[in-house]
């Protein structure tokens, strides 16, 4: 495959930096999925739901070994393709959190103090700036070679 040389090689490895850090998350919401539960999720499990909550947890953390391999493949082989997941990753987060959002607004509110939030408010504002900062650059080149 021919790789474009308009975008920026920071490009891949930021996709699979992600990728890494998600394979991460993935171990710890599969493998060590009790313990984040209750200590960064911080859910309470002593309820009829805790099968539930861990069953969804666990369900998020093998398509965090997707979105991982995914990464780290697309930046590795197809940095184009890498650069657009870095736009479509903050889109569907942002879709599902407004999703349910609108579905849990008629439900008391939980306890859980959802710890892995502010790794993940660094992660959207990562894929963000560089999907921004690797188009403006690929822009930047094609004008300058035309």
């Amino acid at each position: 495959m021919q790789e474009n040389p308009h975008i920026p090689k920071f490009v891949s490895v930021v996709a699979i930096g992600l990728g890494c850090i998600d394979l991460v998350r993935g171990f710890v919401q599969t493998i060590v999925l009790e313990y984040a539960a209750l200590n960064i999720a911080g859910l309470d499990l002593s309820t009829s739901a805790a099968t539930d909550l861990l069953r969804l947890m666990g369900a998020f953390g093998i398509s965090n070994y997707i979105t991982g391999a995914m990464l780290i493949l697309l930046g590795w082989k197809a940095r184009h393709l890498a650069l657009t997941m870095l736009a479509v990753l903050p889109v569907a987060y942002g879709i599902g959190s407004i999703g349910i959002r609108a579905n849990v607004a008629s439900y008391v509110s939980s306890q859980a103090n959802w710890g892995g939030v502010p790794m993940m408010m660094a992660y959207m504002a990562i894929c963000v700036a560089t999907f921004v900062s690797g188009t403006w650059i690929r822009h930047s080149r094609k004008r300058i070679e035309a």
